[in-house]
């Protein structure tokens, strides 16, 4: 199949409606960066396989912005060798991607279409799960080299993927995948039979613990009396007797037996532990009762009429205390008044000297200067006489002693009677406690200590009549243990045989499923092995091819040669790409660490130009490079220009450039040499929001394939 024209809408850059005509066995179509260059490569591929996988799953990011209807369109006709005529059109409305295919006037919708274009295109993909995948990765690896993964194949994707995807373009996708799913399902079965080993595991186990409990209930010897059916009703009217409750005795054959027994033994040792504790309480509380009788009783009256009597001594001090305090105050008052007098007297005489002349200087008369100056020399001069304590201060401190020692009389007795009070307290508390222990035992406090004493003989007694029951039940108990022993047995000896032949089972299940994997095992050798022969026989073809592509770039003065190597590693297949100094006897099979960033496009390059010429069957005989000048440098390009004239017969070459001198090299270097041949120049000229302007035009023949310069 070889592509004859494109018809686009509403796609990325196009939002309007664009025809091109594509008809030729070169296309250049040239445009600068950002004009829709990559969007038609794009469409061509999307029409394809229904997705571009670099740009992601969701078609509502190829309809273009500027989009009317909000929909795209893409149609593309194709044609094979023989003359049949194919017609795709391939759309988005917004939710539903559609397709339709028509091949000779045949039309075919959806799924129909789908799998008539695989038929037509890459007929290994039908019997693929993932057909649209497959037959993208033939594209994208063998006709379409995308401008921003031109060294995807041999650097990014790892060796396996590349090892899948060459066995895909050879035609063993088929095996890989069927190896795989044999992988996933050998995984399962593995799991299965992992399942199958633990259960057969815990089948031993159980085996092993039903023999364990067989061979100890074998054990069981002796003999013991034989329980009657009167003895057991028996035994049980007196268990209740001594307290011991039950719902209902069952027959002493039935399987309830020997637990209800169990449960009425556990009940009596609990009701003798209780009797032994009541017991213990009860001669506790005896002792407690003849010590509290030695214990006499505080009279509190004689303090409480002794505290009294100091107080009222107290009483009849403090107010004695307080008259006479009272009367030595006015006393103190008195002398302090007489002192003031005396103080005031001094001063005026002491100023009167002062102003003392000749006639007084109050009235202004004639009196005797010296005898009133001697006067108010001794008034200014006195000094004040000493002063005897008033006779009340005496009888104040007199006073005060008696009241400090009548309040610590007081202060004694309160003391006293306190004590007395508490002693009291707690003797009252004692007697009250006893005899709510007394009641809660069942004694008659006015009775003790006789009481107690006919209650503790009660008490042992009964303990003593419950441990003799208990023993008495728990011959009983291993009675009935001996006969359900011997039914146990019959039934281990059967739940034995029956996970004997269990287990038996789940070990021949075990082997068997082992080996079912083993052959799986040797199976998946065998389709590794197939695999990577296959692809190793198909790159004998396909070595020369991409040692020629890669001679004619010349990518590095040294390292000249190229291979294609496959292994199997741990179960799978991989790919690497080696490049040889033959000369030097050098190797390696990480060419990124020897060639340069261009060196590698190249070598990028020429892989694929291998893949797509040395592949039998592509699903396109054309051969689309999406600006390759973005990632080789001029050697580079002048060399792949070269090899492009040299594959026109046999491959339709669709290339792109931002370039336009590049471009017009492209024309004149791909011109067609005779009439049978056509070289078509596509140019997009400038951005508009409903696309660019695309203008097309055949370029001239030349039938003289060789000029010579003079």
């Amino acid at each position: 199949m070889r592509i004859k024209a494109l018809e686009l809408s509403g796609f990325r850059g196009f939002a309007q409606s664009q025809a091109l005509d594509l008809d030729a066995d070169a296309v250049i179509v040239i445009g600068a960066n950002g004009q829709g260059k990559t969007s038609l490569f794009d469409a061509v591929l999307w029409a394809l396989a229904g997705g571009i996988p670099r740009l992601g799953d969701d078609d509502r990011r190829l309809v273009s912005m500027y989009s009317v209807s909000g929909e795209m369109r893409v149609s593309l006709d194709m044609r094979n060798a023989n003359g049949d005529h194919c017609r795709l059109v391939r759309s988005f409305d917004g939710d539903l991607q559609h397709l339709g295919l028509e091949v000779n006037g045949e039309v075919s919708r959806e799924a129909a279409a789908k799998s008539r274009l695989l038929e037509l295109l890459w007929p290994q993909a039908l019997v693929s799960p993932e057909g649209a995948a497959a037959l993208t990765a033939a594209i994208t690896r063998t006709v379409y080299l995308q401008q921003d993964l031109v060294r995807q194949f041999i650097e990014a994707d790892s060796e396996q993927e590349r090892f899948n995807a060459l066995s895909e373009l050879v035609g063993a996708g088929r095996v890989t995948e069927l190896q795989l799913q044999l992988e996933r399902d050998k995984t399962a079965w593995t799991r299965a039979t992992n399942v199958r080993v633990r259960d057969t595991e815990a089948a031993g186990e159980r085996l092993a613990r039903l023999e364990g409990q067989l061979a100890d209930l074998s054990r069981l010897g002796g003999e013991v009396e034989r329980e009657t059916e009167a003895t057991w009703a028996a035994w049980w009217d007196q268990a209740r007797q001594l307290g011991v409750s039950v719902r209902r005795v069952p027959p002493i054959d039935s399987v309830e037996a020997p637990p209800i027994l169990d449960a009425a033994v556990k009940q009596m040792e609990a009701l003798r532990r209780a009797n032994d504790r009541r017991r213990d309480l009860a001669l506790e509380l005896l002792d407690e009762v003849a010590a509290q009788a030695a214990v006499p009783i505080p009279d509190e009256e004689p303090l409480r009429q002794a505290v009294e009597a100091a107080k009222q001594d107290v009483r009849v001090t403090r107010d004695a205390l307080a008259d006479a305090e009272k009367r030595a105050a006015e006393e103190r008052r008195a002398q302090v008044e007489v002192r003031a007098a005396r103080e005031e007297m001094r001063a005026l005489a002491q100023l009167a000297l002062r102003h003392l002349g000749e006639r007084c200087p109050v009235c202004a008369q004639l009196y005797d200067e010296s005898a009133t100056r001697h006067r108010l020399a001794q008034l200014g001069a006195a000094t004040p006489e000493e002063e005897t304590a008033p006779s009340s201060t005496d009888d104040v401190a007199k006073l005060a002693a008696v009241q400090e020692e009548r309040e610590r009389t007081l202060s004694v007795a309160e003391a006293r009677l306190r004590q007395a009070e508490q002693a009291g307290r707690e003797w009252r508390a004692r007697i009250a406690d006893q005899e709510r222990r007394l009641r809660e035992l069942g004694v008659d406090p006015d009775l003790a200590p006789t009481a107690i004493q006919t209650l503790a003989d009660e008490l042992a007694a009964t303990t003593a009549a419950l441990a003799a029951q208990q023993q008495r039940g728990e011959r009983v108990a291993l009675a009935l243990a001996q006969a359900a022993a011997r039914a146990r047995i019959t039934e281990l000896e059967r739940e034995v045989a029956a996970t004997r032949k269990e287990v038996e089972e789940l070990d021949a299940s075990v082997r068997s499923r082992e080996e079912t994997g083993e052959l799986a095992g040797r199976v998946l050798d065998g389709l590794r092995e197939a695999a990577s022969h296959v692809v190793s026989v198909e790159l004998e073809h396909i070595g020369p091819v991409l040692q020629r592509i890669y001679a004619r770039a010349d990518p590095h003065p040294a390292f000249r040669a190229v291979r294609l190597l496959t292994r199997v590693t741990r179960g799978r297949g991989r790919l690497m790409t080696a490049i040889d100094d033959t000369l030097a006897d050098l190797s390696t099979e990480s060419p990124e660490t020897v060639l340069s960033s261009s060196q590698m496009n190249a070598l990028a390059v020429a892989v694929f130009l291998a893949l797509n010429l040395g592949v039998p069957a592509p699903p396109l005989r054309s051969m689309m490079l999406d600006d390759p000048m973005q990632s080789l440098d001029d050697i580079h390009l002048l060399g792949l220009i070269d090899l492009l004239r040299r594959t026109k017969d046999g491959r339709q070459l669709i290339l792109s450039t931002h370039d336009a001198r590049f471009g017009h090299l492209l024309a004149r270097k791909l011109r067609p040499v005779g009439n049978d041949e056509r070289t078509v120049v596509i140019e997009l000229d400038g951005w508009r929001r409903e696309g660019p302007l695309v203008t097309q035009r055949d370029v001239l023949a030349d039938s003289a394939r060789l000029r010579i310069a003079v």
